[in-house]
């Protein structure tokens, strides 16, 4: 069995997407490398640059774009709806489905693994970006609605959860993951829409994605070897990880 696996979230920047995944390459040259491409981006050069990697390339059924508005993005929701996010997860499990990898990490065009993954060498379902404690010391912890842990218990799922923040960066236990997704789907399906009521985060990946494995009745981890550019600009390159990273030539591999 492989140790991981990589799943690029693309759209058009194939030379950063391209060198995320050689990233994972330098320390792990047999993990199964994934690329798929949003419907509107550059799927011509992420194919040709993909296959020269063995890389296994799909794109989407249609455009999803940005989950939502942030910051001085508008994209003129606040979430995707249930169809868009659905999709998403089509393309993810499709993905764990074709290697046989033990973890599988999810990659957007700007993280980079800088260092072997310290934390594959332990067990566990999901490990995400560390906010509670970040790297900083600070306490950031991105709150959870209570009614979204009910929703959990009422399913069977867990409730022990530091916060969310599964975006790129995150490492999953593909098995399980699975699991997850397959015994989840209906039932996020048929409440996808209040949730929505309750929260937008639930049409973000950086919750949606660990909520799955929670309803999945699986523990959620943060990773304390990752950081986010934004809050780590100089030091960074102590990590494992880096996310967030926007000029990827202050990657050399």
């Amino acid at each position: 069995m492989k140790i991981i696996s990589a799943y690029l979230w693309a759209f058009k920047n194939f030379e950063s997407g391209i060198k995320s995944l050689k990233s994972v390459r330098q320390f792990y040259p047999d993990a199964d490398l994934f690329i798929n491409v949003d419907y509107e981006g550059d799927f011509i050069n992420y194919r040709q640059r993909g296959l020269e990697l063995e890389a296994h390339i799909s794109r989407n059924n249609f455009q999803l774009g940005y989950c939502g508005n942030f910051g001085n993005v508008n994209v003129g929701r606040d979430c995707w709806d249930k169809e868009a996010t659905f999709e998403w997860f089509r393309g993810f499990y499709e993905a764990c489905k074709k290697t046989n990898s033990k973890y599988i990490i999810l990659l957007e065009e700007d993280d980079f693994v800088l260092k072997p993954l310290s934390i594959c060498e332990f067990e566990f379902s999901c490990a995400i970006h560390p906010t509670d404690p970040s790297p900083t010391g600070r306490y950031r912890k991105n709150f959870i609605n209570e009614q979204f842990y009910n929703y959990s218990r009422d399913f069977g799922g867990t409730t022990e959860c530091p916060g969310y923040a599964s975006g790129g960066g995150t490492i999953i236990n593909r098995e399980e993951f699975i699991l997850a997704w397959d015994k989840c789907k209906n039932y996020l399906f048929e409440h996808y829409d209040k949730m929505v009521e309750i929260n937008k985060i639930i049409g973000w990946i950086d919750f949606s994605l660990q909520y799955v494995m929670m309803l999945g009745g699986y523990k959620i981890i943060q990773n304390p070897y990752l950081c986010e550019h934004w809050e780590v600009p100089v030091g960074w390159e102590d990590f494992e990880i880096i996310t967030g990273l926007k000029d990827h030539n202050l990657i050399s591999i």
